[in-house]
């Protein structure tokens, strides 16, 4: 993208940001909110009410790592992990997800067969799994697809609360931030 996606305007409200947008969206649903930067200087920027901003142990390591660094940090015994680039996600669509018995370590939504690591929900327990996923120099959370129990729900089931997919929708470059402008 060439900057940081948390700070773009938001889509069709030019006067907050995707962080933002985020967290109104999520603090009423959630016990606790944490954000994950990158670094000390990436924290400075976010002044957000009743959210626990913390850095990566380990700076510029990936998702992965932002995943470790959030979940070791939170108290709760579950998390909704939601990429900052996913400017449209439902109010309905975390609260069908925050509803859903977590009988396996992961709760991951399928889009076009796709696992939606990044709009799920992770049990405490997985961990150890991550630690181990670190350890061997893995970065993306699909990783722990291969060693974690995962729970899958159906895009139909999904399509249900949030008929276009709208909350699955994120931004990777300029090109489909300029698209979602328009």
């Amino acid at each position: 993208m060439g900057q940081n996606k948390a700070l773009l305007p938001l889509p069709n409200n030019p006067h907050s940001t995707f962080v933002q947008h985020l967290v109104s969206t999520l603090a009423p649903l959630c016990i606790e909110t944490i954000l994950v930067a990158r670094d000390a200087a990436d924290a400075a920027k976010y002044v957000l009410p009743a959210v626990q901003v913390i850095t990566d142990k380990i700076p510029d390591y990936g998702p992965l790592m932002g995943l470790y660094s959030g979940m070791s940090a939170m108290h709760a015994e579950r998390a909704l992990v939601v990429a900052v680039d996913m400017p449209f996600i439902q109010p309905a669509l975390v609260s069908f997800l925050l509803s859903q018995p977590l009988t396996d370590a992961m709760l991951v939504p399928m889009v076009n067969n796709v696992p939606q690591v990044l709009l799920a929900v992770y049990s405490r327990t997985v961990l150890p799994l991550v630690e181990v996923c670190l350890q061997k120099g893995r970065r993306d959370p699909r990783a722990l697809l291969e060693l974690a129990q995962v729970g899958y729900i159906a895009e139909e089931q999904l399509r249900e609360i949030d008929p276009g997919l709208r909350s699955f929708v994120n931004v990777n470059t300029p090109e489909e931030l300029d698209s979602l402008l328009r």
